[in-house]
């Protein structure tokens, strides 16, 4: 004799072959059990009638909504024609401006390698205007120098100004008998033009004179070799003839 149990409510049965009686405490209990979860699952179909009460209203509430959502659907709809119409015509304005970013992006290589260039160029200039840098630093300081200098030159040129002021009332007295002594200069140069012609015709004169006295020192040199020639052969003449008395 044996029972076995249900899965779900744990109910006692017989188990065929055992010769098992029929015991009235185990049927009770089997219907207490059985009794249970029917008031149990009546509550909770109590419970669902309740929620598809609730369920209705949401169902009507939300067939409502599809209503609505069918006919702003419908809006959409035309909406989204519109808006692929624009689509279409931005696509194309995209297609255009792809165009112009592939040409900007071929300048923009274009440019970065110029840049790199300037780039080089600058650091070459950074490095020389860091050595002007220390250049003009010493060349403030030399003019630091040079001002001081300057404001002792500015003192001394004070005072040279009114020596130059009192120099050239003096030099205007000078200037006044410049200006005489070369209204005499030019009279005199008039008279030196007139003596310097004189003196070239002098000149030829004398040229002249020097050139007779030479041709007539050379017919007198003539003469007087032809003299002391004759003299001498007098002088044996008068030997011959006298003895030598003349």
């Amino acid at each position: 004799m044996a029972y076995t149990e249900t899965t779900r409510l744990d109910l006692k049965k017989a188990v065929v072959g055992t010769n098992q009686p029929f015991e009235t405490t185990v049927i009770n209990e089997n219907w207490d059990k059985i009794d249970a979860e029917t008031v149990a699952i009546d509550s909770r179909l109590d419970v669902a009638e309740a929620e598809l009460v609730s369920l209705d209203g949401r169902l009507d509430t939300a067939e409502a909504d599809i209503v609505s959502l069918e006919t702003r659907a419908d809006s959409n709809d035309t909406l989204n024609t519109t808006q692929n119409n624009r689509l279409t015509a931005v696509e194309g304005v995209n297609t255009t401006q792809t165009s112009r970013l592939d040409a900007i992006e071929t300048l923009n290589t274009t440019q970065n390698s110029r840049l790199t260039a300037v780039e080089g160029v600058n650091a070459t200039q950074t490095s020389t205007l860091t050595s002007y840098g220390t250049r003009l630093t010493d060349i403030e300081t030399l003019n630091t120098t040079q001002n001081s200098r300057l404001t002792a030159v500015e003192t001394v040129d004070a005072t040279q100004t009114a020596t130059l002021t009192s120099h050239g009332t003096r030099l205007t007295d000078i200037e006044t008998l410049n200006t005489t002594q070369n209204s005499r200069l030019t009279a005199i140069e008039g008279v030196n033009t007139t003596q310097n012609t004189t003196l070239t015709s002098y000149g030829t004169r004398l040229t002249d004179i020097e050139t007779l006295n030479t041709t007539q020192t050379s017919r007198l040199d003539g003469i007087d070799s032809l003299n002391t020639t004759q003299n001498s052969r007098l002088t044996a003449l008068e030997t011959t003839v006298d003895g030598g008395t003349p």
